[in-house]
């Protein structure tokens, strides 16, 4: 080991030991005196968490930066050197970069060896930060948490108290303006066998959250082909926005639409490479899922598909992509029109329309994305960390691979209306990015470069990593 690699491994050992520390602290909170660590660790988070505006438009607006530096340089000899002159110095870790793939990279951990661990690791820590804010001693009055929550019991309640063919006409009209019917007739099913609406929605974020950790798992695994990075997107899923906004806002329905993006994603990268009718049949079915979910999600994840399957085209040369994700959004706006006729509300399209920004909130893009990082669920986006893992992830994935290309695009695609849009927009916006799957593919990326020559243990960083989020999402959720 060199005198550099001693000295950047102890300094890695000291920052985990501390993190370590914090997290035992957290995970057995209010048992464990506390010295002032935690706090102490709260307020470098706050202290650095200004660098989150920065990371996350470099993570939105990477592609346009690449796309803007290749014409400059196609057309500037000046700029050109200008370009190869800043480069230099990290020319080595952008080749190795961009001749390294994620599954030769996924070679470099051990721990990757194990993804069914990784993922079994993940699906239990996805359960029990969903149980935290509702454990008897520190939540002893047994509230609901998350500001959506007692929203969904109303629903419920209301539609229990009538007819089934009147509770399905609710959870079309009434229920948040019959915008999530599929959720809400799920919920009003469970409760018909006697369990309390309270309970279905204390225990259902316990639900969700796992199988989000799962549907990302499977969207790397097949989507990708690699076991390991797939189980590190799973073990990153837990720790991400997901979790603790989700809960802070009890946004339920959109956690499940979540999951059925990852399914319907994984299904359209198959479908991609061995197209065929059992396939198209399960994204369209999946589509519809989706859209009667959550149809904002819909929109912003089949503009990305359009966009993916539109450069197929130019790429293959055949048309069987395009008319499929064409078939899906057809499919997607009869049904709109379906629902609007026979229970005469709102389509869509029309509440899009509504929500359209004026020219005050396009001139307010700074003071809407400080707003929706910081305070629009009280900071819990504002993780610098996980956006700037975020930022090496776009800044790494090649348009030349389909799946890097179909995460690219649905980076890109987000980046688009995220500038007109208000704070809280935005912030759903961020919270709809594919971030588990950038943490992993950043780390994989670049840890192996860096590690070669300056670390004696690159796994002590993922592990470090690991351990800096999870004490974010504990803390997150302690607060809730």
């Amino acid at each position: 080991m060199t005198l550099r690699q001693a000295f950047l491994t102890g300094l890695i050992l000291l920052a985990l030991s501390f993190q370590v520390l914090v997290l035992v602290i957290l995970a057995f909170f209010p048992y464990v005196p506390d010295p002032g660590f935690s706090s102490l660790d709260t307020n470098i988070y706050a202290f650095l968490a200004p660098l989150s505006t920065i990371f996350l438009l470099g993570l939105l607006y990477a592609w346009l930066i690449r796309l803007g530096t290749r014409e400059a340089r196609h057309y500037s000899r000046r700029f050109e050197k200008l370009i190869q002159f800043f480069s230099e110095p990290f020319q080595t870790l952008v080749s190795s970069v961009k001749t390294r793939s994620l599954s030769d990279s996924a070679r470099t951990f051990k721990i990757l060896s194990h993804p069914r661990l990784l993922l079994a690791i993940s699906l239990a820590t996805s359960v029990l930060l969903a149980l935290v804010p509702y454990r008897a001693d520190l939540n002893p009055t047994g509230r609901l948490v998350g500001i959506d929550s007692p929203l969904y019991v109303t629903w419920i309640n209301q539609m229990l108290a009538r007819p089934f063919p009147q509770a399905l006409e609710y959870s079309f009209v009434e229920g948040l303006d019959g915008s999530r019917p599929l959720l809400l007739v799920l919920l009003y099913a469970i409760a018909s066998l006697g369990v309390s609406p309270t309970q279905i929605i204390e225990y259902l974020p316990a639900i969700l959250a796992p199988l989000l950790a799962l549907s990302t798992y499977t969207f790397v695994r097949f989507g990708q082909g690699n076991k390991g990075l797939a189980g590190l997107t799973a073990l990153f899923t837990p720790f991400s926005f997901y979790v603790t906004v989700g809960l802070w806002g009890g946004y339920y329905a959109n956690m499940l639409a979540l999951i059925f993006v990852y399914l319907f994603l994984t299904i359209l990268l198959l479908f991609s490479k061995s197209p065929s009718a059992t396939k198209y049949g399960a994204m369209f079915t999946l589509s519809v899922a989706l859209f009667l979910t959550h149809p904002w999600t819909w929109i912003f994840i089949v503009t990305a598909c359009l966009v993916f399957s539109l450069s197929l085209l130019r790429e293959t040369r055949r048309s069987v992509h395009l008319k499929s994700m064409t078939g899906i959004v057809i499919a997607g706006i009869a049904l709109d029109l379906l629902k609007s006729t026979i229970f005469a509300t709102r389509t869509v399209a029309a509440d899009v329309a509504a929500k359209l920004p004026t020219s005050g909130q396009v001139a307010s893009f700074w003071i809407n994305m400080v707003d929706a990082l910081f305070y629009t669920h009280s900071g819990l986006l504002g993780n610098w960390i996980v956006l700037a893992l975020g930022l090496l992830a776009v800044s790494a994935l090649r348009f030349k691979d389909w799946f890097e290309r179909l995460v690219i695009l649905w980076v890109g695609v987000a980046s688009i209306p995220f500038l007109v849009l208000d704070s809280y927009h935005q912030a759903r916006l961020i919270y709809d990015l594919p971030i588990p799957v950038l943490m992993s593919v950043a780390v994989l990326f670049f840890l192996p470069q860096m590690g070669a020559k300056n670390l004696r243990w690159p796994g002590l960083v993922v592990t470090l990593l690991l351990v800096i989020i999870t004490n974010y999402a504990i803390q997150g959720i302690l607060l809730l």
